[in-house]
């Protein structure tokens, strides 16, 4: 039986804006297709730049994606590693 929370519809993880790290890169970079340079993934994240990345902090992806160092992503595990690599800088 589906809950109000969504459980059951279809609908996986957090609400837009509720969701931190990992889960809130996915979420701003949903619908992207691989592979994708760092302008493809800017374009795709518009609106998004800034990503929730703790409750506390929130990082620039356009930074983020300037120090991981790659042009290229294939993938959004990829992707999603460069960027938490990143962040841990």
């Amino acid at each position: 039986m589906a809950n109000q929370s969504g459980e059951g519809s279809g609908h996986r993880g957090p609400d837009k804006g509720e969701a931190y790290g990992v889960a809130a890169v996915t979420q701003a970079l949903s619908g992207i297709d691989f592979p994708a340079s760092k302008e493809d993934v800017l374009q795709q994240a518009q609106g998004h730049e800034e990503i929730q990345w703790t409750k506390e902090q929130t990082v620039d992806l356009r930074s983020i994606l300037e120090q991981a160092g790659q042009d290229q992503f294939d993938s959004m595990p990829e992707l999603v590693e460069a960027i938490s690599q990143s962040v841990k800088k």
